[in-house]
C-alpha cells in the first residue's frame, strides 16, 4: 500500500471519532504506531471500544440500581433499542460490499462514535442525579 495511501486512512479514521475518543492519548500512540497498516488500527480501536464498553456498563448499572418502576422499564427499553440500532449500524457498514476493507475501518468508527456518544450520555445522567 502507498505511503499516502496509508497516511489518508489514518487521517480519515481518526477525523471519524468524537473529539472525547480522539483525546486519548493512548489511542493515538496506537494509531501512530498502526503505520497505516488497517488490521493495526482496527486493534486500536478494539482496545479503545472495549475502554468505552466498560465505561457504558458501568454508568448503565449505576442507573438501573437508582430508578424503579416505570422510569427502570424506560432505561432498559431505551438501551435495548440503542444497542439493537448499534449492533445493526455496526454491522451493515462491516458487510458493506461496495467498501472492501475499509468496511471495517468505518464500521468501527461508527462502533466508537456511536458507544462513546452513548457513555457520555449516561455518565451525564449519572451525575445529574
Amino acid at each position: 500500500m502507498p505511503r499516502t495511501f496509508s497516511l489518508a486512512i489514518v487521517v480519515l479514521a481518526a477525523a471519524a471519532l468524537p473529539a472525547s475518543a480522539q483525546s486519548n492519548a493512548e489511542f493515538d500512540a496506537c494509531m501512530a504506531r498502526a503505520g497505516g497498516v488497517s488490521t493495526r488500527m482496527l486493534d486500536c480501536g478494539k482496545t479503545e471500544i472495549d475502554q468505552w464498553d466498560r465505561r457504558l456498563n458501568d454508568a448503565y448499572r449505576t442507573l438501573l440500581k437508582r430508578e424503579k418502576g416505570a422510569a427502570r422499564a424506560r432505561l432498559q427499553r431505551e438501551q435495548r433499542d440503542w444497542l439493537r440500532h448499534h449492533r445493526s449500524e455496526t454491522e451493515r457498514l462491516a458487510a458493506d460490499p461496495n467498501n472492501g476493507s475499509a468496511a471495517f475501518l468505518d464500521s468501527q468508527a461508527f462502533e466508537l462514535d456511536d458507544l462513546s456518544s452513548r457513555t457520555l450520555e449516561l455518565e451525564k445522567r449519572v451525575g445529574a442525579n
